[in-house]
């Protein structure tokens, strides 16, 4: 069980220099071929820019989450503006919430991105089930 001491725990990333190659690549890997007027990243590509912040928690030894037995239950996003090349973004995730059910531990950690100039890019939520072994 993880402690619940480590509710309110946040994490920040680097930031994030979105480049016409990177939305081109992840497009690519996601099988995304539009390729009409200005380009403008996915919204999944929320998660090329954000993804430090979830390794930060799920590396973190003092938190110590069992991460041989997480399932990613659900995420959602909030988006405030498209992302385009050019763009630096930086992601502050925090852990919100630890509870139990049953033989499970839920745990939630929402992300909030913002831009040089400290506007808002995306908010998210993630929840983690992780089971019993």
């Amino acid at each position: 069980m993880t402690d619940p001491r480590w509710v309110g725990r946040s994490y920040e990333t680097a930031p994030y220099q979105v480049t016409e190659q990177s939305i081109r690549d992840y497009m690519a890997a996601v099988g995304d071929l539009r390729d009409e007027g200005e380009l403008v990243a996915p919204p999944t590509y929320a998660m090329v820019y954000g993804f430090d912040a979830y390794w930060q928690l799920w590396s973190d030894q003092e938190v110590a989450l069992d991460v041989a037995h997480l399932v990613h239950g659900e995420q959602q996003f909030r988006f405030h503006r498209a992302v385009k090349p050019g763009d630096r973004i930086r992601t502050t995730g925090r852990l919100t919430a630890i509870n139990t059910r049953g033989d499970m531990e839920l745990v939630t950690f929402e992300l909030n991105a913002r831009d040089d100039e400290d506007r808002p890019v995306s908010d998210g939520e993630a929840l983690f089930i992780i089971r019993k072994p």
